[in-house]
């Protein structure tokens, strides 16, 4: 029921724009959607897109026209592996807008092993480059009551939390075309 309303709901969300429906694979479409992103005026489009290896690709369209010829409209950026995908209810990944207007790329696992976690990266355009501005992320183990943790980090002002408590990190920009969703990958202040 959950796949069928996804699909339906993506299909409504591009029926106006059969250009875009046509660059990812609509049956591998797992969330869409629209912000304000681009500095040229217009909306942006945001799609996560199912890549059958584990993970999702991000295809962003900036500045969208509706009546662009079909077949026209390329995307703007496409990041490979954005989000994790582990394949069912659960572990499934998607796409929202943070109050602020930013892209958030949610990925999660709480379905699949003694292993829980959660991760939020927001997405934000500054001098015309997308930048993980922040990481949220939790872990949690189901057989360890007392095992897992969190972190809430902003890599623009350098202030985040570990577990509640404030700390310091390096501020820094953060390119999203580099970064990894390799959980060996998460900064220091979030590995438990």
């Amino acid at each position: 029921m959950q796949t069928s309303f996804r699909f339906a709901a993506t299909a409504l969300l591009l029926a106006p724009f059969p250009a875009l429906a046509q660059t990812p694979a609509l049956e591998r479409v797992l969330s869409a959607t629209t912000l304000y992103l681009s500095e040229n005026g217009g909306y942006d489009l945001a799609i996560l897109v199912d890549n059958r290896d584990s993970g999702a690709d991000l295809y962003l369209y900036f500045g969208v026209d509706p009546n662009a010829p079909e077949g026209k409209t390329k995307p703007s950026f496409v990041k490979k592996n954005a989000a994790w995908v582990g394949g069912g209810a659960g572990a499934l990944p998607s796409l929202a807008v943070s109050d602020k207007g930013s892209l958030l790329i949610k990925s999660e696992n709480d379905a699949i092993g003694r292993d829980r976690w959660s991760e939020t990266l927001t997405v934000v355009r500054r001098n015309g480059a997308l930048v993980v501005a922040g990481l949220t992320f939790t872990a949690r183990d189901t057989l360890e009551p007392e095992g897992g943790g969190s972190c809430d980090l902003n890599f623009l002002t350098g202030k985040g939390t570990r577990n509640g408590k404030k700390i310091e990190l390096k501020a820094q920009t953060l390119p999203l075309a580099d970064w990894s969703v390799n959980g060996e990958a998460l900064p220091k202040e979030c590995r438990f």
